[in-house]
């Protein structure tokens, strides 16, 4: 199943790439959590495709689109030990500046999520749909700035549309992003 998606997601950024090379910016990235909070234990890797329009490229902002599959997963428990979540969302990037080498940015995102499991661990999440909730600080490096690197916090929740809301946070995650220009 998890190797399904990542083909999926592989695939999709594939296509959108090679349909969009002179309009748009495409791009692959993966991340993985460094700190957790809630719930403890916790592990993932999470694989995100994302599309940026010509016409929401600005001179100091970016709005792009991502889809992502995660998976998550617990080591110290018995029962309820993993989810996949699969996510989309608009994300905001401002970069500090442009230059040659280095270009500073500040990330902000609010998106859809589908949580496969609404249980993780003793945590109950309340149902399958969830808000993604992320901000980051990361820099685009290189000649052509095809490489970033991002320290961003994360957050699922449901909003409190429902009774039970555990959520689960975040708040290191490291991705490692790279764009087809």
């Amino acid at each position: 199943m998890r190797v399904r998606s990542w083909l999926i997601i592989l695939g999709l950024c594939s296509l959108i790439s090679n349909g969009f090379a002179n309009t748009s910016r495409t791009g692959i990235s993966l991340a993985f959590p460094v700190l957790t909070k809630d719930p403890e234990y916790l592990h993932a890797y999470q694989l995100t495709g994302w599309y940026q329009p010509t016409e929401l490229d600005f001179q100091h902002i970016r709005i792009y689109f991502n889809a992502a599959v995660g998976h998550w997963w617990i080591t110290h428990t018995t029962h309820n030990k993993s989810l996949n979540i699969y996510s989309v969302s608009p994300i905001l990037r401002y970069y500090f500046r442009d230059h040659a080498s280095i270009s500073p940015f500040i990330n902000a995102g609010i998106g859809l999520s589908y949580l496969t499991r609404t249980h993780i661990d003793s945590q109950n999440l309340g149902m399958h749909f969830a808000f993604q909730d992320q901000l980051g600080l990361g820099a685009s490096f290189g000649k052509n700035q095809q490489l970033s690197v991002i320290l961003s916090a994360l957050h699922y929740s449901n909003g409190s549309l429902c009774r039970m809301n555990a959520g689960i946070t975040v708040p290191l995650m490291v991705t490692v992003e790279y764009d087809f220009v």
